[in-house]
C-alpha cells in the first residue's frame, strides 16, 4: 500500500520494514527561527519618540494652561449670571463681590481686593458689602495658582429689574480680566487674546471677550 498523504518512510535496516513518522514543519536545525528589532530600527524608533515629545509636551501645556483660564472665566461669568438671575426671581438687590475667604462659610466676606475668590449674596441694604446675616446665594474662586485676576473695581449689584447697579469708580466692576503668565499676549495663530476678559453691561447682562483690541482700551493690564 502507498503512503497516506503527510507522512513518509524510512527504512529499518535490520527488517527491511517500513515506519510512518510525522514530516517535520521546522526548519533545518530543529528551532522556530524568531527575528527581533535591530539596533538601527531601535535607534529609529527612539529618535521618532523623541520628536513627538518636542512637539507635543509644549502643545500639552498650552492646551492645559487655556484650559484653565476658560474654566475660572466660565466660573465667574455663570456667578454673575446667577447674581442678576436671582435678584429677579428675588425681587431684591443681589451682589457679587471679591472675597479672600469663599470658603468661610457664614464669615465668608466682601475683600475689596482681587477676584481671586467671590461670593454671591442678597444684598438689601444695596451696599455691595455682605454684612453678617445677609444670606450667602453661591461662592467661586481660582482652582490654580497660575490664574490671575485683574479688575477696575471689587463689586457688582443687580437691581431687581436685572440692571447694573451704578456705584463709585474703583468700586463698581464692569470689567475683568483672567490671565497667566502670558499677560495679553495673542494666542499663536489668532488675532485673539491668551487672557478672558468678562463685561458687565449696564443692561446687567454679562459678556465673555478675547478680542485684544477691546482688552486694550479697558486701561489695566494682567498681570
Amino acid at each position: 500500500m502507498g503512503a497516506p498523504p503527510g507522512r513518509i518512510r524510512t527504512a529499518d535496516a535490520a527488517s527491511g520494514s517500513c515506519e510512518k513518522g510525522p514530516r517535520s514543519a521546522l526548519p533545518r536545525g530543529g528551532r522556530a527561527g524568531a527575528r527581533g528589532f535591530t539596533l538601527l530600527e531601535l535607534m529609529i524608533v527612539v529618535v521618532v519618540a523623541a520628536i513627538l515629545l518636542a512637539i507635543g509636551v509644549p502643545f500639552f501645556g498650552e492646551f492645559a494652561r487655556n484650559n484653565r483660564l476658560t474654566a475660572t472665566a466660565n466660573d465667574f461669568l455663570s456667578a454673575a449670571q446667577l447674581s442678576r438671575t436671582e435678584a429677579i426671581k428675588r425681587q431684591q438687590v443681589v451682589s457679587i463681590c471679591a472675597s479672600a475667604n469663599p470658603g468661610a462659610g457664614a464669615a465668608a466676606a466682601c475683600s475689596g481686593g482681587e477676584f481671586s475668590g467671590w461670593i454671591v449674596f442678597l444684598d438689601p441694604d444695596s451696599d455691595c458689602s455682605r454684612a453678617a446675616g445677609e444670606p450667602i446665594i453661591a461662592t467661586g474662586g481660582v482652582d490654580h495658582g497660575s490664574v490671575l485676576a485683574r479688575a477696575n473695581g471689587a463689586c457688582a449689584s443687580f437691581s431687581a429689574a436685572g440692571f447694573a447697579v451704578a456705584r463709585a469708580p474703583g468700586v463698581e466692576v464692569d470689567r475683568l480680566l483672567f490671565c497667566d503668565r502670558r499677560g495679553t499676549a495673542l494666542q499663536a495663530g489668532t488675532d485673539r487674546t491668551t487672557a478672558r476678559g468678562i463685561v458687565l453691561t449696564r443692561a446687567g447682562r454679562p459678556a465673555l471677550t478675547r478680542d485684544a483690541d477691546v482688552i486694550a482700551t479697558w486701561g489695566f493690564g494682567c498681570p
